[in-house]
């Protein structure tokens, strides 16, 4: 775990047996006792429970024992836990006060033991008899009059000071609450940060709500933060962290509670709080001529890199940058700067000649994923879930683990690249938009598939139809010649007559035996893919899972249809092999008929040369019989063949519907993508969606195919213009592919009695008589599969609100206003981890507080992590997480290093702030005066 700031689920009013409303066993032996706090320790993890501030009244006698059974806690292997998932055990006392009032005091989780009685005797407690079963009766300390005064009276002690918290009873008005009629002054008055409740914040009414929240100018307008207990006391432990408060520290100290206290908006929640699972957890380079070997825990939720400048910070955000593969936008160093080429000289100049690697460590939903990128070559590997590391592309590693990064200045360049702007529309659905990027790919791919199966069914139909005419005329021609043979003996005349008919028969034969090898072949194919199905199933899923009979029954009834197929499939193989095997046996049907037609053709034959008279026309035929038999075969061949292909122009159109349906879905989701960012943005930016917008790639991809048709340019301009200018620019476009594809297809040559086709839409939009014409001869089909398979670009329109009801175009922004409603949208915004350099260089200074507010929230949608120079942004933006840079050797500033790494509650972490940053010790002040946080 990072050294930074966590949530911890704490229950602050917990009672043990001493207390004299117990319910339950009172035990008294030392044995007893460490049996109880066994069972209490057991039921904080049983309950998840994850600190307890043990808080008897004017008593402590129980906090060793529970202290000791929380150390001594092992896992279920029989180990004892390591200290960072130990029960946090924070010792104090309840107090009842001559304020009056009650008050929970609260000592640092390390508060030795052996202090406890002198804690208790600076506040002339007499402890009750340690050996006895409850503790005495409760005497109000009635000399402290006042919290000032109970401050005051602890201040006293140098070993109490600083290591103590006072949290007064804010309940609804009662004997033991502060918020009573006449206690307005002591509680504007007081020195505390924090105050508790007896069970949960809702109990509270609007009146005390508002006090609390500083919003009552009779109560000095103080805010406070409220604590939520159990005030739990009874054995069974059915009340313990009923109700719960999460409190957020790095240390768990009285400082850690204050300075939760002090940022509750983002340290203390009444409810589960929402913590980024997907976040960048470590970064570790291996060696630089600069950071030297550098590891860096991050924090999931914010984390501030500070220090001089040149220390290392920008540095390291480059490297986790460089490692996930992040692409910066390239830039001429004129205008814009190349962030690229920056990256790369620093690569080379930090890294390369070690040839070092840069390890980042990426939890996504809670799987932690590794990657290592070598600097010798650039090459990356990673790893799932503890696998091995596995070579992997620079875009694999973009695609699953995603940031959103920015070096120093870049929002404020955001607006002149338009990929940069689309980034924060992309950026939360990325994941969705690669998924639809490969399913549009996948249905191009076949789409091409089917397109060329559809030219081979038309190719094949034109074929048949040519053949079929060829046979027509062929078989006229036979019959005509066999018309004018006269003289012939009437058993010739009959033997001749037959010729056709043997004709139609062989020709059915052929088919027969063509559909029977076709089936064959086809049930191969089923019984395979059944096959895989079998093997791909063979075993239900054996992990027990609920409902597990049921999915035994239903893996059942699948194996029982594979079975049941893999018979029905087998049952036409074999009986189509039979068929078509028939024709290669020496008794089969197909034999026998080759033997007859042979005899016939015999007699045939000889009988034609019986004749003499017209042995001419008779050899004529007998050519044109046996070319008829050949065209015979040929056509039972290909009718076979188109019979396979019937499916395949509704297979291209359904194929092709799906693609045009998947561009509208990345528009449609991009659209409510569109919306969100503007509502995100509090209406500083507003986004649309502008479908069908960008035909430069159409238009590039039309000139290419019509190159040499010696149509202008500006002609083809203008046919892509009228889809972007169009009412419908969905149905134009498609229409305009319709006319383009009859085109492409028509063959003057082989057509010669069709009409060009009629191009009404390519007329309307530009193209002239002559034009179409060339695109007739020039446009081949496979140019305009790939014309059809280029989309018109759907573009969003980025717009400023400069006033009320008044938009600007977004580039007419100034870099100040534009920085800030792009960072104001990033923070407000779900996604991936958030990486951003020196952000408040892009900010004007008066929304560097609104920034702050904002943080708050978006540290629980996104993990952040930020290298900042403002104090404000870091302290009042409470991050989690602070490493500091500085410089190995003062007085050489050519290598930086990590100082150190915690958070604000640490006084090393507070007092490094102070002396690094400029306004640090102002940032702590606005943190406790101007919110009264």
């Amino acid at each position: 775990m990072d050294k930074g700031a966590h949530f911890y689920r704490c229950d602050f009013q917990v009672h043990t047996p001493r207390d004299r409303r117990w319910a339950g066993l009172t035990p008294t032996s030392d044995e007893d006792r460490r049996a109880y706090a066994d069972r209490l320790v057991a039921a904080c993890r049983a309950e998840g429970v994850a600190a307890i501030a043990v808080t008897d009244h004017h008593d402590m006698t129980f906090v060793p024992f529970i202290r000791r059974a929380a150390a001594e806690e092992v896992d279920e292997a029989g180990n004892l836990l390591p200290e960072v998932n130990r029960l946090v055990v924070f010792p104090g006392m309840e107090l009842t006060l001559g304020v009056p009032c009650q008050a929970l005091l609260v000592f640092d989780a390390d508060f030795p033991d052996d202090m406890h009685a002198l804690a208790m005797t600076a506040l002339a407690i007499t402890p009750a008899n340690p050996g006895d079963s409850k503790n005495a009766e409760v005497v109000r300390l009635d000399k402290i009059n006042s919290l000032v005064a109970l401050k005051e009276k602890l201040d006293e002690h140098s070993y109490l000071k600083d290591r103590y918290i006072i949290l007064p009873h804010v309940g609804n008005s009662g004997d033991f609450s502060l918020l009573r009629k006449g206690m307005a002054g002591k509680y504007s008055e007081m020195p505390c940060v924090g105050g508790y409740i007896d069970g949960a914040i809702d109990k509270l009414d609007g009146g005390n709500r508002n006090i609390l929240a500083g919003q009552d100018k009779q109560w000095g307008n103080k805010r406070i933060a409220c604590i939520q207990t159990s005030d739990t006391r009874r054995d069974d432990h059915s009340e313990l962290g009923n109700p719960s408060t999460w409190i957020k520290w790095a240390e768990p100290t009285a400082e850690g509670l204050r300075q939760a206290c002090l940022a509750e908006e983002s340290r203390i929640a009444h409810a589960p709080p929402q913590v980024p699972q997907t976040y960048i957890a470590n970064v570790s380079v291996s060696t630089s001529t600069f950071l030297g070997p550098a590891d860096l825990a991050l924090n999931p939720q914010y984390s501030a890199l500070i220090g001089g400048r040149g220390t290392g910070k920008s540095t390291m955000l480059e490297y986790i940058r460089w490692a996930l593969c992040d692409q910066p936008p390239a830039g001429d160093e004129v205008d814009t700067p190349n962030y690229q080429l920056r990256r790369s000289r620093l690569i080379d100049a930090t890294l390369k000649q070690f040839s070092a690697t840069v390890d980042v460590r990426y939890v996504l939903n809670g799987v932690p994923h590794l990657v290592r990128r070598a600097s010798s070559d650039g090459s990356v590997q990673l790893s799932i879930g503890g696998g091995e590391l596995r070579s992997c592309s620079e875009e694999e590693v973009r695609s699953l683990l995603p940031i959103q990064a920015y070096s120093q200045k870049q929002l404020s360049d955001v607006s002149v690249r338009l990929d940069e702007l689309n980034r924060f529309i992309t950026a939360p659905v990325q994941i969705a938009l690669n998924r639809l990027e490969r399913s549009a790919i996948d249905r191009s791919n076949r789409i091409r598939q089917a397109y060329a199966t559809v030219q081979r069914h038309r190719e094949l139909l034109r074929l048949l139809e040519n053949r079929a005419l060829e046979e027509r005329s062929i078989a006229q021609q036979v019959e005509a010649i066999r018309g004018t043979l006269g003289g012939l003996s009437s058993e010739d005349q009959a033997l001749l007559a037959q010729g056709s008919q043997y004709t139609a028969a062989d020709r059915a034969m052929e088919a027969w035996s063509a559909g029977a090898d076709t089936l064959r072949a086809k049930a191969a194919e089923l019984s395979s893919l059944i096959a895989a199905q079998r093997n791909s199933a063979a075993t239900a899923p054996q992990d027990p899972i609920a409902h597990q009979e049921l999915l035994a029954q239903a893996h059942a009834k699948y194996m029982q249809l594979l079975d049941e197929a893999g018979g029905l499939v087998e049952t036409i193989a074999r009986s189509a092999g039979s068929v078509a095997d028939a024709a290669s046996e020496p008794d089969g049907p197909w034999v026998a008929w080759g033997r007859a037609r042979d005899s016939f053709r015999t007699r045939y034959t000889e009988a034609t040369e019986r004749s003499s008279a017209h042995r001419e026309r008779l050899s004529e035929m007998a050519r044109l019989e046996e070319q008829l038999g050949h065209l015979s075969q040929e056509l039972a061949r290909g009718h076979e063949q188109l019979a396979t292909l019937q499916s395949v122009e509704q297979t291209y159109r359904d194929e092709r519907a799906a693609w045009i349906e998947s561009l509208a879905e990345r528009d449609d989701l991009i659209d409510r993508e569109c919306a969100l960012l503007t509502e995100r943005a509090s209406a500083a930016i507003r986004v649309r969606m502008r479908r069908f917008a960008d035909g430069s790639g159409f238009l590039g991809v039309l000139r290419g195919a019509l190159q040499g048709s010696r149509i202008q340019s500006a002609r083809l301009e203008q046919l892509t213009g009228s889809i972007t200018a169009a009412k419908d620019p969905r149905t134009h476009w498609l229409n305009i592919l319709d006319e383009l594809e009859r085109l492409s297809l028509f063959d003057a040559e082989r057509d010669l009695a069709a009409e060009r086709p009629q191009t009404p839409t390519l007329l309307a939009s530009g193209l002239s008589a002559g034009d179409i014409q060339r695109v007739a001869d020039s446009l081949q089909p496979d140019e305009w599969l790939m014309l059809s398979l280029t989309p018109i670009a759907s573009v969003p329109i980025y717009e400023y609100q400069s006033g009320e009801g008044i938009h600007i175009p977004f580039e007419n922004a100034s870099a100040g206003q534009q920085a800030t409603a792009l960072l104001k949208t990033l923070l407000n915004s779900p996604g991936p981890p958030l990486i951003v350099d020196q952000p408040e260089e892009d900010l004007d200074n008066p929304v560097m507080l609104e920034i702050v507010k904002q943080l708050w929230l978006a540290k629980g949608m996104r993990q952040i992590i930020f290298a900042s120079h403002n104090a404000n942004l870091v302290v009042n933006g409470d991050a989690e997480l602070v490493a500091w840079f500085g410089y190995r050797n003062e007085g050489d500033q050519s290598r930086g290093t990590i100082m150190g790494v915690g958070a604000i509650d640490v006084t090393e972490v507070r007092d490094a702030i102070k002396a690094i940053m400029e306004g640090g010790e102002a940032a702590f002040r606005l943190r406790r005066e101007k919110y009264g946080f």
